[in-house]
């Protein structure tokens, strides 16, 4: 009866040992998606970084990275580097310790940016790199504005070709941020270039032809009636 009860205890020793085997092997599988998330970057492939070291205007680690689609971005001299694997803090302190040497002060500012177009008609228009906490109002006035008042009106906000909003209006009243409201990098805002309703469009385009077309009808029946 003893020598049984040890061979049950031995069965379900080993089968215990092959369970928690299995447990392991499934959570080595899942583990690389936790330690992704766990390093809790604010860096994502496609966005970029800019760096400010704001007791040294003439530092040059200054200025706005690019992100490629790897989560990388080129620094200086040190070349390329893993940033959608770090968070802020992090890469702030890998900056203070690589670059010691050239930095004449410790203060080093690192910002993330998503990357926004402004296309049509703004007075500066073009792709800027833009902090996600900023408003679609300080976003605007980068690109220094709408050609004209309507411009602000005609506004559309595009994704991959797909509208996902034709009236930015209450977003510029809000206030919210872009984060907030939902912009992506990539993300595109269009407004067209000529301050032009649809009255002033008939009048500009259809009109000239349909004057032309008129005389000309008016010339034909004319000489028909001069022939009868």
């Amino acid at each position: 009866m003893e020598s049984g009860l040890k061979k049950t205890s031995a069965v379900l020793f080993i089968v215990s040992l092959i369970l928690l085997a299995g447990c392991a092997s499934e959570s080595v599988q899942i583990n690389p998606q936790a330690a992704a998330q766990s390093t809790g970057s604010q860096f994502i492939a496609g966005d970029g970084v800019k760096i400010v070291l704001p007791l040294d205007s003439l530092s040059f680690l200054n200025g706005i990275y690019p992100i490629d689609d790897n989560g990388n971005i080129v620094l200086p001299i040190v070349g390329q580097y893993k940033i959608t694997a770090v968070g802020a803090l992090e890469f702030s302190s890998y900056l203070k310790k690589t670059f010691e040497q050239y930095l004449h002060y410790p203060e080093v500012q690192v910002t993330p940016l998503i990357r926004v177009s402004l296309l049509g008609g703004f007075n500066r228009s073009g792709m800027y790199y833009v902090e996600p906490e900023r408003s679609m109002r300080d976003l605007i006035s980068m690109a220094g504005g709408t050609l004209h008042e309507r411009g602000l009106k005609k506004m559309r906000w595009e994704r991959d070709r797909k509208i996902m909003s034709k009236d930015l209006i209450p977003f510029l009243e809000s206030g919210k941020s872009l984060r907030m409201i939902g912009f992506q990098s990539g993300d595109q805002i269009w407004t067209p270039s000529e301050n032009r309703n649809f009255r002033e469009t008939l009048v500009r385009e259809v009109l000239p032809f349909a004057t032309f077309f008129m005389s000309l009808y008016l010339g034909i029946m004319t000489i028909r009636n001069d022939n009868n």
